[in-house]
């Protein structure tokens, strides 16, 4: 019964019944209001008759005073079963008649004293004729009589009503249950005993109807809704299943990774680890689920306090952080270097810390590797330049300080090159690492040892004593013993080698020199001692400074004096010594500085060779003295027979591009290259005779002659002229100098002379001065010369007066 009382077709016809009611009792109440209308008026119709009816006799009564008149008035008007009293007064008032009943107490008079009033009293007056003055008939209505057919007749109206609402009610209850609740409850069923796990084998139906309603939308509804929950399930599995294997593949992925993967909650457990984590812990990734990380304090030698904390804060704060380094033993007792990171995690219901750590063992010690290649020498494993660049500024801080004195020494192994050109690198680098075991067996341990590069090393000497003349005796007594232990012989293989060094030296602290400034000196003055001819030590001082301040400065000037072609040419005529005629000129570089004037190309010629700008200003003073002399040979004043000399450079001479950048030139200009001759030193012959002879050769092809300048100045000059494609001897000035009062320059020069007609060569003697200088070279055979006697170096325009005369008488 509960469920009956519960279901939709009791519940709506409840609401019918309600409903029913409701609206058949606005209805009747409706009719009865309408009843009860009609109803007042019947009775006030009856009154107004009975009024009408009986006011002329009793008038006639009262006139006449007769009481039996107004007596059967008073009767007849209780005749009506409404009037319960009735009484006829004259015109004094006097009552002349009465006749009154008790009413009747029905059921109904509650009723009819609220809609209005039990007892009403009507009154009319009596006219007589003849007479102002009237009497007065008074009768009493009784309501509740005069309503009582209307009472009936509303009883009737509610019954029939009621009945009429039951019915309604009834019917309605037959037709929901059979149209709506059935079907539900049929439907509610059918759901009952769907299978969750698999809505889209059942279907719903209204079995025995056939319709197509709200309810029948339902059913097609609920059936669609069932067959996407089917497939929604489906795909759930399917997703499930991609998921499975997805968390297996990602579980294979972490367990794979080299790297320590693991998650702690707050309290320090452990919520999972990889396979690389537990197995440097010696257990296994199941075993660690739920293990509190105090368990493997004896692999790590951080607190677990702190660890604990640190994931705290993390968790707290969702922030990640990282430990660079972190130390952890393995079971055999190694140390290991972890790069760590901790992160937050949403775990479920918990925030967790995320636990990633790389080990970094291998890479630390790559970069102790590094680090120690970075500061040191891969051939002799000495300290290299960015090491004593660090050590020497602690070094005059702390000098400096501590008011002692230390020296730097710079040194250079002299003429190192021709043991690696003669014996190939091998030998070099077993030379400069016995020099290195030597230094270091000299240093002291506080001392430094470094190797810059190729064949230069520095020492640093600490804490020489705090008198500085005693700090320079003990520098000076080490620089020589490091001197001699450098020039005793190396072995190699069954090679005795033998080599010298200088060595540059210079006290700190300077309170006007760093560390940079330290080494420039040092540089400075060991290649002071390279000038004085090798194989000793040098102090630095200020006339060494000064003298490579000027270098620097005047390597500026020399670089905007190329930019501006501030350079100039002066040419000195070559004359045959029979006839004084002009057979040729040398070109000669000068340059005018705007403020010092002209400068001695002595002075400016080395530092243009040591700064590299001797090749951009070597061609230059080809390309112009050739465009000079094309000048010339267009004037009619150079004939083809006429040569111009120019001076080559050896690391002019050495340059990659040299033999092209000549043979654009002379195409370029429209230059015979046979009017073109090179004069080279022996400072060219000496580095690498085998290239030397192919460069000159290949421009002998070319047609251009080359004169050995300088001859007789080098140990080895006789033996290159056997080898060397060269057509022109020169003698040098030294020689011709001093002829006519020294008898050693006399032969020498009758000697050069004599051998270089003998091999076809074109013997020049330079720096002739005299008219006796003159005369010897002519018996001794030379055939031409150049010096003051014919001329000195002049501008062009003073060279083309010459070049007019073509004679030139001596002076």
């Amino acid at each position: 019964m509960q469920g009956f009382f519960q279901g939709i077709s009791f519940r709506l016809a409840k609401v019918g019944v309600i409903v029913a009611l409701l609206v058949g009792s606005l209805m009747s109440a409706v009719q009865i209001y309408i009843d009860f209308q009609a109803q007042s008026k019947d009775v006030n119709n009856l009154i107004a008759l009975a009024t009408d009816v009986s006011t002329p006799p009793a008038a006639r009564a009262i006139h006449t005073l007769d009481n039996m008149l107004a007596n059967e008035v008073a009767e007849g008007l209780m005749g009506f079963d409404f009037i319960v009293a009735v009484t006829i007064e004259d015109e004094l008032g006097n009552e002349i008649a009465e006749s009154r009943r008790i009413p009747v107490n029905s059921s109904t008079v509650w009723v009819t004293k609220q809609i209005t009033q039990h007892l009403v009293v009507h009154s009319a007056p009596l006219y007589i004729p003849g007479q102002d003055d009237h009497g007065l008939i008074n009768f009493v209505v009784d309501m509740d009589a005069a309503l009582a057919s209307f009472y009936k007749h509303s009883a009737v109206v509610i019954s029939i009503g009621l009945i009429r609402s039951f019915f309604l009610v009834l019917i309605l209850f037959f037709a929901f249950h059979y149209l709506l609740t059935k079907p539900l409850i049929s439907i509610a069923s059918q759901i009952k005993q769907i299978n969750p796990g698999s809505p889209g084998e059942q279907r719903l139906s209204l079995r025995g109807l056939r319709r197509d309603d709200e309810l029948k939308q339902l059913v097609n509804s609920g059936n669609q809704l069932l067959d996407a929950v089917d497939l929604a399930l489906a795909k759930r599995r399917a997703v499930e299943v991609v998921l499975r294997k997805s968390e297996e593949h990602v579980r294979q992925i972490i367990d794979s990774l080299p790297v320590w993967v693991g998650a702690r909650n707050k309290d320090g457990h452990y919520i999972f680890a990889n396979k690389a984590l537990a197995d440097f812990l010696n257990t296994s990734p199941e075993a660690m689920r739920g293990s509190h990380i105090s368990d493997f304090a004896s692999y790590f030698l951080t607190d677990p306090a702190e660890v604990i904390a640190l994931d705290n804060e993390v968790i707290s704060t969702r922030l990640s952080a990282q430990i660079w380094e972190e130390k952890w033993l393995n079971a055999g007792g190694e140390e290991h270097s972890m790069h760590t990171h901790v992160m937050p995690m949403e775990f479920y219901d918990e925030v967790v810390a995320l636990v990633v750590s790389s080990d970094i063992t291998e890479l630390k010690k790559a970069q102790a590797q590094m680090e120690h290649m970075a500061y040191h020498d891969a051939l002799t494993d000495l300290p290299n330049r960015s090491y004593l660049v660090e050590r020497l500024e602690e070094e005059i801080r702390k000098s400096d300080r501590q008011n002692f004195f230390g020296a730097l020494l710079f040194i250079d192994l002299d003429q190192f090159k021709y043991i690696n050109d003669s014996l190939g690198h091998p030998a070099g680098d077993g030379v400069l690492k016995h020099v290195a075991q030597r230094l270091m067996a000299i240093a002291s341990e506080n001392d430094v040892v470094v190797r810059l590069g190729g064949d230069e090393f520095v020492v640093v000497l600490t804490n020489l004593g705090e008198d500085i003349s005693g700090a320079i005796l003990k520098a000076e007594e080490i620089a020589e013993r490091i001197r001699s232990h450098v020039s005793e012989p190396h072995y190699y293989h069954d090679l005795e080698l033998h080599v010298t060094c200088s060595v540059g030296i210079v006290i700190y602290p300077d309170e006007e020199a760093g560390v940079h400034e330290l080494l420039r000196f040092a540089d400075t003055a060991m290649y002071q001692v390279k000038e004085q001819g090798r194989d000793a030590i040098q102090f630095f001082n200020k006339y060494m400074a000064d003298k490579a301040r000027n270098v620097l400065v005047m390597e500026g000037d020399l670089h905007r004096a190329l930019e501006m072609e501030a350079f100039s040419l002066q040419f000195q005529p070559r004359v045959n010594v029979l006839t004084g005629e002009i057979v040729g000129a040398e070109a000669l570089l000068r340059w005018n500085h705007p403020e010092r004037g002209a400068v001695s190309p002595a002075v400016f010629i080395p530092v243009l060779e040591t700064s590299g700008l001797i090749v951009d200003v070597g061609m230059w003073v080809i390309e112009r003295s050739l465009q000079q002399v094309k000048e010339w040979q267009r004037m009619g004043l150079w004939t083809r027979n006429m040569r111009l000399g120019v001076n080559i450079s050896p690391r002019q001479f050495r340059s990659s591009q040299f033999v092209d950048d000549v043979k654009r030139a002379l195409r370029d200009i429209e230059f015979s290259a046979e009017m073109l001759e090179m004069e080279i030193t022996e400072g060219i012959v000496i580095h690498n005779l085998e290239e030397t002879i192919n460069t000159m050769t290949t421009l002998q092809t070319q047609g251009i002659n080359f004169a050995l300048d300088d001859f007789g100045t080098g140990y080895s000059s006789i033996s290159y002229l056997k080898k060397l494609p060269v057509s022109i001897l020169k003698i040098d000035q030294s020689f011709v100098r001093d002829i006519t009062v020294d008898r050693n320059d006399r032969v020498l020069v009758e000697t050069i002379s004599a051998m270089g007609n003998m091999l076809g060569l074109e013997v020049v003697a330079e720096g002739v001065e005299t008219q006796d200088q003159l005369e010897l070279i002519s018996q001794y055979g030379c055939r031409y010369y150049q010096g003051y006697l014919a001329s000195r170096p002049v501008d062009p325009n003073a060279f083309e007066l010459m070049l007019e005369k073509k004679v030139i008488a001596p002076q």
